[in-house]
């Protein structure tokens, strides 16, 4: 799969799932489709009071779109030790668990962990190194 081209011409490359725009053409173009259809849906309710299309459905597609970009983009790093709620500052220790903590509690073993990690361990093994055997009948037809 050879990657394409942003189709501004920007000089980035685009995702097919992003219609072939880079992220910022494609958050502008999304911007764009925002503004004209507040001012479609201003135009169809000042004109009839039961438009036969629904601009609404399409804002409130845009309108979730920009709002999962916002979301991935907005995701707040947690800076305090989940046990002591010590400030960690950019290096917190993140566990399996999900949470940050501070050099004291970074060990499982400190922070009561319910990951098990030995569980994961050994099914990433299992996955790494698949069971090999040999067949038992050498000279069979």
């Amino acid at each position: 799969m050879v990657p394409t081209l942003c189709l501004n011409g920007c000089g980035f490359y685009g995702s097919p799932s992003k219609n072939n725009l880079c992220s910022k053409c494609y958050n502008d173009y999304l911007k764009e489709n925002i503004k004209k259809s507040n001012e479609e849906s201003f135009v169809h309710e000042s004109s009839s009071t039961c438009p036969s299309k629904n601009p609404i459905n399409d804002f409130c597609d845009v309108v979730e779109a920009i709002s999962l970009i916002d979301n991935e983009n907005m995701k707040k790093k947690k800076n305090r030790c989940k046990s002591c709620n010590k400030k960690v500052g950019p290096l917190g220790f993140e566990c399996r668990c999900g949470d940050v903590f501070c050099g004291m509690h970074r060990y499982p073993e400190e922070h009561d962990c319910t990951v098990n990690l030995k569980e994961i361990g050994r099914q990433i093994l299992d996955k790494q190194n698949p069971l090999c055997m040999g067949d038992k009948l050498e000279h069979r037809i």
